[in-house]
């Protein structure tokens, strides 16, 4: 079994950080392969919204991105961690989440209609962990 950590914080050894390897520490002791990669570390073009199928390529970008769909591919299990800012998950999350469209692209069939297609096949689990602090005096009057 493999796990993957895909940090989506930009502060490596902050609470997202120890979070996911926890998880990821609890994987290995039970005899789990696993991996860890720092979204804030790569070079990850946003989605241009292209509409193109670059089968057998996942995307026509070529960039870090080929990382994170190798670890998609290759994973059981994928723990994700975001910080929470706006309500939302970090830029970093943001992109792959973008990006990871051509996942499951609409295509022609063979059939001749069309639809929605996996393009991996094996299921995955996931963990999704969120880290949100509560601001104290931010706005002040």
């Amino acid at each position: 079994m493999k796990v993957c950590g895909i940090i989506g914080s930009p502060c490596k050894n902050g609470n997202v950080d120890l979070l996911v390897s926890q998880v990821l520490k609890g994987a290995a002791s039970q005899g789990a392969k696993t991996c860890k990669i720092y979204l804030n570390s790569l070079k990850i073009k946003p989605c241009q919204s292209c509409g193109s199928d670059p089968y057998p390529k996942h995307c026509l970008f070529n960039d870090d991105m080929e990382q994170i769909y190798d670890a998609l591919e290759t994973s059981d299990i994928i723990v994700l961690g975001s910080p929470v800012y706006f309500d939302t998950v970090s830029a970093q999350v943001k992109l792959i989440i973008d990006r990871s469209n051509c996942l499951m692209p609409y295509v022609k069939k063979a059939d001749g209609t069309s639809g929605f297609e996996r393009r991996m096949k094996k299921q995955k689990k996931g963990i999704f962990i969120a880290i949100g602090e509560q601001t104290r005096n931010l706005i002040s009057f």
